[in-house]
């Protein structure tokens, strides 16, 4: 998991430093690929590792949420560009810290999605996809306390939790790894596939996806998206997800697994020195 996390804060960084340079087709058409699935795993892998703790979700997410967002409102508006004038508010998180408030959503959901048994969780997790494709139709919901996003991520964070709840039985942990081993190659040769059809598909119709269709902050009437473009990403992001686990190596490395393990302060710190390069582009 640790070696999965590094993986992904990298791409995050890489994806935000790639803005710099989006005039450029290929530069796009990478970005493109890295918003298709980074943060849905991202989010997946939140899930897995949720707990419930009123405590630890209001040290570890709401007080950070405060303090970076009021510094990134203050960074851009006394540093970056005092005529930017970015609203100082707690409302609607400024650029990176959606995924924050998001969490603290998440996670305060815990108790509420933990209920039941396994028809119940399968009942819950369809409705939360019934739920992220139908509130893009609803235009009050959007960036604000970033409900849209909430929404839409939401059946990653469950899936990520129930998986992690799966592994928890000794037993079925047994059969899942059994059934891996006996089709290893079947399995890896599928995932490889798709996860190259995904890809080649981005490549090969850069003009026909949008990437601010992937960043699924504002209604269809907003972005221009559609139901059937965002359960796509849903699909494609599945599969990216699956590839992942299966490409990654269940072996400790020490940059990445150390790396993975302050995948957070990496997290909240990047963006000061990502402002400052777009800043100095010409972008902000």
């Amino acid at each position: 998991m640790d070696n999965i996390k590094a993986m992904l804060i990298i791409l995050v960084v890489v994806g935000h430093l790639l803005e710099l340079f989006l005039k450029s087709g290929n530069v796009k058409t990478i970005y493109k690929i890295i918003y298709s699935f980074h943060m849905p795993l991202f989010i997946f892998i939140s899930g897995y590792f949720a707990k419930f703790n009123l405590k630890k979700i209001i040290t570890g997410l709401v007080v950070p949420y405060m303090i970076f967002q009021a510094a990134y409102i203050l960074y851009v508006n006394y540093i970056i560009d005092p005529e930017k004038d970015v609203a100082f508010t707690f409302a609607q998180p400024y650029w990176i810290m959606w995924y924050m408030m998001a969490m603290v959503v998440w996670c305060l959901s815990v108790p509420l999605i933990s209920r039941g048994g396994r028809k119940t969780h399968i009942a819950i997790t369809v409705i939360s996809l019934a739920l992220s494709l139908g509130v893009g139709y609803i235009h009050e919901i959007g960036m604000r306390f970033t409900l849209s996003r909430i929404f839409v991520y939401f059946p990653f964070f469950i899936m990520g939790y129930y998986f992690s709840n799966l592994l928890k039985d000794k037993d079925r942990k047994a059969e899942i790894i059994e059934f891996y081993n006996s089709h290893k190659s079947v399995i890896t040769m599928i995932s490889a596939v798709a996860f190259g059809t995904a890809v080649g598909l981005i490549v090969a119709y850069p003009q026909k996806l949008s990437y601010v269709w992937l960043y699924e902050c504002a209604p269809y009437a907003v972005s221009h998206e559609t139901m059937i473009i965002r359960l796509t990403h849903f699909v494609v992001a599945l599969v990216c997800i699956m590839y992942f686990y299966l490409l990654i190596p269940n072996i400790k490395f020490n940059f990445m697994s150390k790396l993975g393990a302050k995948t957070k302060g990496v997290y909240l710190f990047h963006g000061f020195i990502v402002l400052a390069l777009k800043d100095m582009a010409g972008l902000i």
